[in-house]
């Protein structure tokens, strides 16, 4: 029964989208509408995607096909969106598909928590996302991607697996943690502000402490 949903989800999946296309060439041919070759192949190959989706919905054990579902959605955005986008191209374009190429990751897991090590490859990739959108600054780029690599480990330790919490994640991500603050905080011109006012803070509690006692 399994077997024939999916052939039937993926038939009607696969039968939807060619009538769309159909209908869409036609009445380009006709006139009535005017197509260019991204309004077309876009819409197709994130259709193509959603076909790998209908395999996992149907049996999730196959997490594999999250990730060409995926890619192929993502491809698929960016060609339809491409002449829309203008000079933000590249940098919206790469979001977009390192997004769609971390986010299966993440679902693979939530799917199913043994597979835990999915949790690195999508929070890595996720945070490449989140870089391109960066404006051009190498140095607050660098600390976002070591702040979000920090978070991907602490994710590691605090999600919940079938082995427990795994406490050697903490050493990497205090680590990682650090050295994007100080990076942050450099690229941000802040580092010059945050060192006096710690001196600051610690001066104040050294004070009261040595008044309380």
């Amino acid at each position: 029964m399994k077997k024939l949903n999916r052939r039937f989800l993926i038939s009607l999946t696969g039968g939807i989208l060619l009538l769309v296309v159909g209908v869409l060439l036609l009445l380009s041919n006709l006139g009535i509408i005017t197509l260019n070759l991204e309004s077309v192949i876009g819409p197709l190959m994130a259709g193509g995607g959603l076909i790998f989706l209908v395999v996992f919905i149907t049996n999730t054990d196959e997490w594999w096909a999250l990730i060409p579902g995926f890619i192929l959605i993502g491809v698929g955005i960016n060609i339809f969106m491409g002449p829309w986008l203008g000079e933000n191209e590249g940098r919206v374009a790469g979001a977009i598909f390192l997004g769609s190429v971390g986010l299966p990751f993440l679902l693979i897991y939530i799917s199913n928590h043994r597979h835990w090590w999915a949790l690195l490859p999508g929070g890595v990739l996720l945070t490449l996302a989140v870089t391109q959108l960066v404006p051009d600054s190498p140095a607050l780029i660098g600390g976002i991607f070591f702040l979000g690599l920090a978070i991907t480990f602490g994710l590691l330790y605090y999600l919940p697996k079938p082995s427990g919490k795994l406490k050697w994640a903490l050493y990497p991500a205090g680590i990682l943690l650090l050295i994007g603050i100080f990076i942050t905080l450099g690229a941000t011109n802040l580092l010059a502000f945050v060192g006096p006012l710690a001196l600051l803070a610690f001066g104040v509690y050294v004070i009261i402490r040595a008044i309380r006692k």
